[in-house]
This record gives C-alpha cells, structure tokens and sequence, in this order.
C-alpha cells in the first residue's frame, strides 16, 4: 500500500501537515502548510527561526535557514550601548527570515499552491481573534516573500524594532535575506548517514535559553519518498509587533561601545534538531526530530522522539 505519514508535537501543525499529505500534497507542502497553521494560532511562531531539511529525488539533500538574521545592513554603525547601561528589548529584535526561507523551499516542489498552504494558518488566525496576523498571512498568500518588503510590514517592524524605538532594524534589512539555500551536511554516526543542516550542530548552550521559546518540529514523507523534516521555536515571552498581533524572539545582539558589531545580514543561533537518515545511494530511510534538543549529536539522533520510516519496496511511510 503506497501511503505518506507524517508526525509532530504540535497538535495544530500536525492536523494542518496530515490534511495536505492525505489529499495528495507532498511531504514539503506537508510541513510548510503545518508551520504557518501554527503561525496562525500563536503569535510566537510565525517571526521565529525555522530550519528545514529534504532529502530525496528531484531534491538531492538540501537545507533550508530561516533563522533570524542580525539586523543594521546598510546603517552606520550605531555608537552602541555602554557596560552597565540597560538595553531595551527593541535592540535584540533580528530580522525574521523564516517566511523567505520557506517559500525558497517550496519552489522545489512544482505542484505546491501557496494558497492552499496558508488556507488553516489564516482561519486559525481568524479564530483566535488576530484579525492582523491573518491579514499578514492573506499577504503572504498573494504575494510570497514579497510580504515582508511591503509598507504595511516593514512600518509595523520598525514602529516596533527600528531605530526611534532602540532598535537596530532598517529597511534594507527585509530586502537583503541572503544565504537561504544550501547542500546539507553529511553526517556518518550511528552507522548510518544522516543529512543535516549545515548549522546543526554549531556549539549551543544546554539546555536551550528561554528566549528561545519552546522547540516543535514536524516529520514527513510522502508517497515519491520524498523526506523533510522542519524546526521551528514558539516563542512565549517575547518582544511584541502589536500592530501585526505578533512576537518577535530577543535573538539579535545589541551593540556595545568598544566591542566589535557581530555582522549585519548573518545569521543568529538557533537549534535544527532534525535530520534525514539515508542509505549508501543517499535514499531516504527515515527522518527524525528532537524538538527540545539544541545541538544535534549521536546521541539525541539515536533518541529523537519523532520519526517517520520509509520503505522504498513497499512504498510506504509509517510513523515509529
């Protein structure tokens, strides 16, 4: 029996995921349809960092970064804070780029329709009252990653993060999302090889800092045995956009007085606990996420409470 699954720890997204899958969607339209179905629901998904890893054919093995990126391109720099002095919440606002990153995705997947995608994310945003947060996701809908470079967006950041309110958000910062596209890394452990996003397993603080909210991440494939596993942080305490009824994570790094400006444009830390396990011929034989985990090692791959099995022969996906 050829059949996809797919799994996640997000009850929201899984719903959204599994409705995409079971009308004939692929695993990757699965897991972006889940994602901004969160992102609808809460205001503290949809501007936080999002990894995503796919692996099969038509793909290669490709990783996708949607972390935020650390605002001031094209700005001078600012003369930065001093020791001692307080830091306003506004100065860690980043820019988000994990509606670019997504979309980037998608454009490897012929048959994926962007309205289709969004249809849960904007009525679950409907239902919980954030009348702007759906109105942002209608935007999406219509226009892709043009959304975030439109008037509307770009006011809303930066009343919210931009210079007048201590932050260091500007313009160019949505025009310029770069490096979103890459090979993922081959990772031999376990006496397997696993395809990673090339950032997973930078040294990360354990466990994972508060300001980064709560860790979820969705696991798919879909009857071509196509693979993808997707990372996203709901963060609950942070920086609120309020005209777009939306939280923004404290991830950028302020500027201090005398210590060098971390590069604008790059990207800030954050976890991709997920992985696809391949076989010698790089097919997909199973993908696996560890949603609370920060760093990716043997150890939280061996261990990782989400997976989904594929068998090439019988084609067919079955969650463990």
């Amino acid at each position: 029996m050829t059949r996809g699954a797919v799994t996640s720890d997000d009850a929201v997204a899984a719903e959204a995921a599994e409705d995409v899958l079971l009308s004939g969607g692929s695993a990757l339209g699965a897991v972006v349809a889940g994602f901004f179905a969160a992102a609808g629901a809460h205001s503290g998904v949809l501007l936080s960092p999002v990894s995503l890893v796919a692996a099969g054919a038509g793909i290669g093995a490709r990783a996708f970064d949607g972390r935020c990126r650390q605002p001031g391109l094209g700005s001078k720099r600012p003369r930065g804070f001093r020791d001692g002095e307080p830091v306003p919440p506004q100065a860690s606002i980043g820019v988000p780029a994990g509606i670019t990153a997504l979309l980037v995705a998608l454009a490897y997947d012929e048959q994926a329709k962007i309205a289709r995608l969004l249809k849960v994310g904007i009525r679950r945003a409907r239902d919980s009252g954030a009348l702007a947060r759906a109105e942002l996701l209608e935007r999406v809908r219509a226009v892709g990653g043009s959304a975030i470079t439109e008037p509307s967006f770009v006011r809303a950041f930066l009343h919210a993060a931009g210079e007048g309110a201590g932050g260091l958000v500007g313009t160019t910062d949505f025009r310029s999302i770069g490096n979103i596209d890459a090979g993922a890394t081959i990772y031999e452990a376990l006496d397997s090889r696993w395809a990673l996003a090339p950032w997973a397993q930078d040294e990360a603080p354990e466990p994972v800092p508060t300001d980064f909210g709560i860790g979820h991440a969705l696991c798919a494939v879909d009857v071509q045995g196509l693979a993808v596993a997707l990372s996203y942080r709901r963060v609950m305490n942070g920086i609120p956009i309020d005209e777009l009824e939306v939280e923004a994570p404290p991830l950028a790094v302020p500027v201090r007085r005398g210590v060098p400006r971390v590069a604008p444009g790059g990207s800030l830390a954050a976890p991709a606990p997920i992985a696809v396990r391949l076989d010698a011929s790089g097919v997909p034989l199973e993908v696996v996420a560890a949603p609370a985990a920060g760093r990716l090692t043997p150890e939280v791959l061996e261990k990782a409470k989400l997976r989904v099995r594929w068998d090439a022969k019988a084609r067919r996906a079955d969650v463990v």
